[in-house]
């Protein structure tokens, strides 16, 4: 496996700061509490911001990440951190029926590039699962032109660290590959941290179309329960750029 730029301590220390936002956050809140989720597992959980709101909010949660450094920072959030149930690895080391809800959230249903990654990944998730439980993740449109977005001079904003000082930081589309409806897209972060230090982190991330998530779904034992194209709620469509998805375990 290539390393993880979230095992930079340095990238990992700005990330929240980078990713400040509750429009996911909020929906995903919102969702456990209307599908009476009593167990919730976070996969790809980061620096736990999202599990230890749940697990304050009366929720047992499970947060699991591959990156130790934000598991640190995770650990280390506020005493609702401390009822979290944090594991430093991937889907296939939760335990079996420990949830009746699972969230990916912040796009990780894209770091699955390979197709068969993904549909071990819905097996994983399937497992953890009790019977009747639920899927809920997002994934971007492909058919939006994000590589024409993720450039430096629409991307690029200044913030304030953490320890002091001022960061920059910005996103360039690298390659494209792939179809119009299903591609695999490769860029870059850059960060330039107040001591002057220019850190470049390569990602990549896999754009299916809505037939290919739904197929693999169906063939990982799932049925879509409900889908919407907007934190809004709003319901989805070719334009939207979100595939938000809830889908319930056969």
């Amino acid at each position: 496996m290539p390393a993880l730029w979230t095992e930079n301590p340095a990238l990992a220390a700005v990330y929240d700061v980078e990713c400040a936002g509750r429009h996911d956050h909020d929906f995903y809140v919102g969702l456990a509490a209307a599908v009476g989720a009593q167990s919730v597992v976070d996969i790809g959980c980061g620096t736990g911001v999202f599990a230890v709101d749940l697990a304050g909010r009366g929720h047992d949660v499970i947060g699991v990440d591959p990156a130790g450094r934000m598991l640190e920072i995770a650990r280390r959030r506020s005493a609702a951190s401390s009822t979290v149930h944090w594991i430093h690895g991937v889907a296939d080391d939760v335990p079996t029926a420990a949830a009746d809800l699972a969230v990916l959230m912040g796009h990780v249903a894209q770091y699955f590039i390979a197709d068969e990654d993904w549909s071990r990944t819905l097996g994983q998730v399937h497992r953890i699962l009790v019977p009747g439980g639920r899927l809920a993740f997002e994934t971007r449109n492909p058919v939006v032109d994000w590589a024409q977005r993720w450039t430096r001079e629409r991307t690029r904003a200044t913030y304030r660290h953490p320890e002091g000082g001022n960061f920059t930081s910005w996103v360039q589309a690298v390659s494209v590959t792939g179809s119009h409806e299903s591609y695999t897209t490769t860029h870059e972060g850059h960060t330039v941290l107040p001591d002057g230090r220019h850190l470049v982190a390569s990602e990549t991330l896999r754009f299916r179309s809505e037939e290919k998530i739904f197929g693999s779904l169906d063939e990982a034992g799932f049925d879509i329960e409900t889908t919407w194209g907007g934190w809004d709620g709003s319901p989805r469509d070719t334009a939207a750029e979100e595939l938000i998805v809830l889908a319930k375990r056969r």
